[in-house]
């Protein structure tokens, strides 16, 4: 539990009051060293409400190797690139056992790094945090990520956001006056979104004024206001991600004419490890102006972007429905939306062997039995969906990709960069049919067992992440990270969490 001078600083960040936080915090004399870690995370925390990002990852990730507490790594999972943060803030929740405003304020921060790595869950974790906290602040992160990833009607969005706009609080104005900017956009509503744009602006300080350039772009283009936008923005910005931010906005800004390309192309290589949706935006522009097809992982981020929301990252036109099958984790099957569970099973077992199947053996390794008649209804079902089979043997001629297929190719290659970015999950992970577990055991362990002997810190850490518990890939890790790195913290409260489960 956090001792009262920090849980003082917390509330006064929590009503936006920077500089009464932080007087408390430099008044504060910390009796033990958790104490001073987490009065060391908060004083960072000060800085970035100020812009000053740097510091802020300087002093939080000091504080989490001082002590690992769920309010250390909090901060440190909010101050990393979502990649590397979001470790931090699974163990703070893991870690943290307290009042329901706290636990709502680590959802909140999952769904933060959640949305700037393009993943629908961060919709689940606004939720919950809402759910657990119901306030002004909770309730507009949600809509807002209704508005990216979710089917809330936009007006329902709309209505509220324009209820909190007068609300005291400046953060609450802000996030309700982005909320509405976005919602506007959504419905093609360009002069609202500019009009509401420059009425927040004079509110913007150091640390909120990045939040508001994309989209500022967007809604104040063709206007004289816009490039005064675009001057106060560079004077705000500080290091590279607001730099790939001005970048994307002056691309967005240029975009159809040839002098958008450098501009994009900066921002999508400064953005890429910092937030993925921004760098899906620099891609599908930079994509369309040389006439080249949207790449992967941008074509996937693309589509689980809501119907409304895409033509905002993506220009008309890009987005060409290609067939490629997503089978690595789960709910990743949207060109096959038609197949049930069955079918992908059949259509995987067809792609993992081209050169095709007696009946008899596809038969025992989609059911583990000579189940021939039940072969023939699933096949009938494939050809019912467009894809082309022949018989004698059993063999797919419909031209297809699939990530897992790719993920094959690279482990053969010795690609283990490109396999563990391919690796989102196991294969199918709710099948039961032998020939799938076959195939899905033998993905992992040649992947698992490729990146051990590696020790690469950064093949470990990013495998780890995604087999969660598995403590000999954390170990791995944390035998290869320096303590003086910015994952070590976390990945050391993984380790003692999980070897404490297994003690268990």
């Amino acid at each position: 539990m956090p001792s009262k001078p920090i849980t003082l600083a917390l509330d006064l960040l929590h009503q936006g009051q920077e500089e009464e936080a932080r007087r408390v915090l430099s008044g504060f004399e910390p009796g033990y060293l958790e104490e001073e870690a987490e009065s060391l995370a908060l004083q960072g925390f000060v800085a970035a409400r100020r812009g000053d990002r740097d510091t802020y990852r300087t002093l939080t990730l000091e504080a989490a190797r001082q002590a690992q507490t769920s309010l250390t790594l909090y901060h440190l999972g909010l101050a990393l690139p979502p990649r590397k943060g979001l470790t931090a803030l699974q163990e703070a929740l893991h870690l943290f056992g307290g009042r329901p405003e706290a636990t709502a304020r680590l959802h909140l921060a999952l769904a933060v790094t959640l949305e700037r790595l393009g993943r629908q869950e961060a919709l689940a974790h606004a939720a919950l945090a809402r759910l657990q906290a119901p306030s002004p602040w909770t309730l507009l992160h949600h809509l807002r990520l209704e508005l990216l990833f979710g089917r809330m009607v936009l007006e329902e969005v709309e209505q509220t956001a324009v209820r909190l706009l007068p609300h005291p609080t400046r953060g609450v104005r802000l996030l309700a006056g982005h909320t509405l900017v976005l919602c506007h956009l959504l419905q093609g509503e360009q002069a609202q979104a500019g009009e509401v744009l420059l009425a927040l602006l004079p509110s913007c300080g150091p640390g909120s004024f990045a939040s508001f350039l994309v989209e500022g772009v967007m809604a104040l283009k063709g206007r004289p206001e816009m490039h005064l936008l675009l001057e106060s923005a560079a004077a705000w910005a500080k290091d590279s991600e607001d730099h790939g931010l001005l970048c994307l906005a002056e691309g967005l800004y240029l975009f159809p004419q040839a002098a958008a390309e450098p501009l994009l192309e900066e921002a999508a290589l400064l953005l890429a490890d910092q937030d993925e949706l921004q760098a899906l935006r620099a891609q599908a522009h930079l994509a369309a102006l040389l006439g080249q097809p949207l790449a992967e992982p941008y074509q996937t981020l693309a589509e689980e972007l809501r119907r409304e929301a895409r033509p905002l990252f993506v220009p008309s036109g890009l987005l060409v429905s290609r067939p490629y099958l997503q089978v690595l984790g789960e709910g990743r099957w949207k060109s096959f939306h038609a197949l049930r569970l069955r079918g992908l099973e059949l259509l995987v077992l067809l792609l993992a062997r081209p050169q095709g199947w007696p009946g008899t053996a596809l038969a025992q390794a989609l059911y583990g039995e000579a189940n021939l008649p039940a072969l023939r209804v699933e096949l009938h079902r494939l050809r019912a969906a467009g894809l082309e089979v022949r018989a004698r043997p059993y063999r797919l001629l419909t031209p297809l990709e699939a990530d897992f297929l790719e993920l094959r190719e690279a482990l053969e290659s010795g690609n283990l960069h490109r396999a563990v970015e391919l690796y989102q999950g196991p294969l199918l992970p709710r099948s039961q049919a032998p020939g799938v577990e076959a195939l899905r055991f033998e993905l992992e362990e040649a992947l698992r067992s490729g990146v051990l002997q590696a020790r690469d810190p950064g093949l470990l850490y990013g495998l780890a992440q995604r087999l969660e518990d598995d403590l000999e890939l954390w170990e791995a890790t944390l035998e290869t990270l320096s303590p003086h790195d910015a994952r070590y913290p976390a990945t050391l409260a993984r380790v003692r969490r999980l070897r404490a489960e297994y003690l268990d």
